[in-house]
């Protein structure tokens, strides 16, 4: 289970670049899937800076802001990149299918890995938190600790976090299969 949560960045790296390659040679541009994938590509980033900005890693348990609603927004936010991507391929449900047993083994060995370290670190205070915030499908409204001052979202935090990164990454991604896919409706 470490080595699948040790792994979670190769995979979410790696996962898009081979679509990109199996989109070369056989993808099917349509429309539809295409603007979804991108709208879910926009609301995972979204989702990944807000709790970027948010996360102080290692020195307290994040209870605000996109952690009132989902105890681990950032893989939340991967969970929608991984997604974005399956639809941009152009390879239809089979590759939402594969993205989404891949994502499931990979970062649900890496939610568990830092639950238990989050357990032993924090105590009861992340035993409360964990009983009242779902893991990765957020709930509808947020979760509040009477007297918690909510964190403020820092675009510091964000940057220190390297979010920035991966939103370049993303959007260069995006940027290859809006190529691939142009290049794949041309009558050449």
């Amino acid at each position: 289970m470490r080595f699948l949560a040790r792994k979670r960045t190769t995979f979410t790296w790696f996962i898009p670049l081979c679509l990109l390659i199996t989109a070369c040679c056989v993808g099917k541009f349509r429309l539809a899937e295409g603007l979804l994938g991108a709208l879910l590509l926009v609301l995972g980033e979204i989702v990944r800076f807000w709790a970027a900005g948010c996360i102080q890693k290692d020195n307290v348990i994040a209870t605000t802001g996109p952690y009132a609603y989902v105890r681990n927004p950032l893989y939340f936010g991967s969970f929608l990149l991984a997604l974005g991507y399956a639809f941009l391929s152009g390879l239809g449900i089979l590759s939402v299918a594969i993205v989404l047993a891949l994502f499931l083994a990979f970062h649900m060995a890496a939610i568990a890995t830092e639950e238990e370290w989050l357990t032993k670190a924090f105590g009861e205070t992340y035993i409360g938190y964990k009983r009242h915030v779902p893991r990765l499908i957020p709930r509808l409204l947020p979760y509040r600790v009477e007297g918690e001052e909510p964190m403020r979202f820092s675009w510091k935090q964000a940057v220190y976090n390297r979010e920035p990164t991966t939103a370049l990454i993303t959007f260069v991604t995006a940027l290859a299969f809006a190529v691939i896919q142009f290049y794949h409706r041309q009558p050449w």
